[in-house]
């Protein structure tokens, strides 16, 4: 059947009766009716001659005749088009009706009325699928009128933009289209919440006047930048925000939370804070890189903002002096004369609304020495930090290795330390005092203070290669060397070894056989790290 029902909507050339009687609806109690409401069970009978009937019970998703039903309960309100197929014939008869909405359980609620900047936007809860006329005052004791119908609005928590001229006063829906014909069901009075925001010296001003709706306020609630920013008294009508920088913009909402739950959301208001009283002062950490450049950084406190600093330098406790300005918050001072005097720090900065700060903390650099001893030992003397607000907590010693990694470090007490235990890894022993501060998290480097190890080769004047673990090779003794060469030639002068590495030695054999005993002549150069030559020659004697 559903086979031949398709074949002949699609191939036969079906006229349509529109609206012609040739079918009634009938409620449960057999009576015809024109209307009739949602949750109702409707059946619909031919009104002319007998035969078999389909019917498709809503036209705007498609014609179905295949569930070869005469009854239907409508769930939804609306205008439905309702079609007969008789006989399977050629002929489609269609009738529209209205389908009012069922009396809703309890009246709608408005949750939630946000102000946007072309209208407003409605948060309802809803007991039954109802139409909804949205109705405007101009004040809570003032005449409704309304703005706009909100068609089929589902049951539960459903949102509504609505687009509108004025977003003053007070609003309501009125529930319409029910079977009963009442236009007494409506919903609680929500009225619009309203904001001023004026800018003070370094203060936002927030006022507001109460919110009108029916009963009372419980609290206010003010969100900056979209977050929750204070709770307020529902008495309160104003606020004063302290906690901004000048410069900064800032934006505002008030939402009235209303004593039958519901709320009221105010426009978002934007402001921009002004002022005349300058910025609280900075606070001042400076340290040294591995250039021997001084890293100056001040650290603002978090309700101001920042435009540029100066930075004031002082030598050896000397006036101090303006250094640069229009510098970023960490700078760098690579104008250091000398490392022999000692500098010291202060900085301002200027905020946005260009209000220049006090002058912050002094703060002075730890300034490292070192000294290498004749008996081999390093000395080293340091300033301690000055500037971190409860003094010094821990300072440690660090031995850096060439790329100014951390290669060795131990704790250190006191502005002095004698290194005697020297890592032959390294001819140039660079190191640095890294001091941290008391019950916080801030840390500073002392300039890297560097001394050389001394670049020296020995050789022996004679060897026994004789395999008895004793003296069996002739080799270079010393360190530091980044290039070497040595050779050794016997009497007639041929090159009898030559090494590149000064790990390696002569074993005493020449092309694989061993060299007689005598005297040999050795030719050596190095080149230490920094570039210092040292040739030697001199003879040695192979003993057998």
């Amino acid at each position: 059947m559903r086979n031949l029902l398709l074949i002949l909507f699609f191939f036969c050339g079906w006229a349509f009766n529109a609206q012609a009687q040739c079918f009634l609806a009938y409620n449960e109690q057999n009576q015809v009716v024109e209307t009739f409401c949602v949750g109702q069970r409707i059946t619909f009978k031919d009104n002319t001659t007998g035969g078999t009937e389909y019917y498709d019970f809503d036209k705007s998703n498609g014609l179905d005749f295949n569930a070869q039903q005469t009854s239907f309960t409508f769930t939804a309100p609306g205008t439905y088009t309702v079609t007969q197929l008789k006989n399977v014939s050629s002929t489609l008869c269609e009738r529209t009706f209205e389908v009012k909405a069922a009396v809703p359980s309890s009246p709608p609620v408005i949750q939630k009325l946000v102000l946007q900047s072309n209208g407003i936007q409605l948060q309802i809860q809803a007991s039954a699928i109802n139409d909804l006329v949205v109705e405007q005052a101009a004040a809570a004791n003032g005449t409704f009128s309304p703005v706009t119908t909100l068609a089929r609005v589902p049951v539960g928590q459903s949102s509504h933009s609505i687009t509108l001229l004025s977003v003053s006063g007070c609003f309501r829906v009125r529930v319409i289209n029910v079977c009963t014909g009442q236009e007494d069901i409506i919903s609680n009075m929500v009225c619009a919440q309203g904001l001023q925001v004026t800018a003070g010296d370094r203060q936002n001003i927030i006022t507001w006047t109460a919110n009108p709706s029916p009963g009372s306020v419980v609290n206010y609630q003010l969100l900056r930048g979209g977050q929750l920013y204070q709770n307020l008294l529902g008495t309160q009508t104003t606020f004063t925000d302290a906690q901004v920088a000048c410069g900064r913009t800032y934006t505002y909402q008030l939402v009235a939370l209303l004593n039958n739950g519901s709320q009221s959301i105010s426009l978002p208001v934007q402001i921009v804070t002004t002022g005349t009283t300058p910025p609280a002062a900075p606070f001042l950490l400076v340290s040294f890189n591995l250039q021997n450049q001084v890293q100056v950084e001040s650290f603002i406190p978090a309700q101001e903002t920042f435009k540029e600093q100066s930075i004031y330098r002082n030598l050896n406790n000397g006036v101090f002096g303006l250094l640069s300005e229009k510098q970023a918050k960490n700078a760098v001072d690579a104008t250091l004369p000398t490392l022999t005097a000692r500098p010291c720090y202060q900085t301002t900065y200027a905020d946005s609304c260009s209000l220049t700060s006090a002058r912050s903390n002094t703060a002075c650099p730890a300034i490292l020495t070192a000294e290498r001893q004749q008996n081999g030992q390093v000395k080293l003397s340091w300033s301690a930090y000055e500037g971190f607000p409860e003094g010094v907590e821990s300072q440690t010693l660090e031995l850096l290795d060439e790329q100014g990694s951390v290669y060795w470090s131990t704790p250190v007490t006191g502005q002095g330390y004698v290194d005697v235990q020297l890592q032959d890894r390294f001819q140039r022993l660079t190191y640095r005092i890294l001091s941290k501060a008391r019950n916080a998290t801030y840390q500073s480097y002392s300039n890297t203070a560097s001394v050389e190890q001394a670049f020296q080769f020995y050789f022996p004047n004679a060897f026994t290669p004789n395999q008895d673990g004793l003296n069996d090779t002739f080799k270079a003794i010393g360190k530091f060397a980044s290039k070497f060469e040595l050779q050794v030639l016997n009497r007639w002068g041929q090159v009898v070894f030559e090494s590149k590495d000064f790990r390696q030695g002569w074993d005493g054999t020449y092309q694989g056989k061993p060299a007689p005993a005598g005297t040999y002549l050795y030719r050596f150069e190095a080149v230490d790290v920094n570039g210092q030559r040292l040739s030697k020659s001199g003879p040695v004697t192979l003993v057998r």
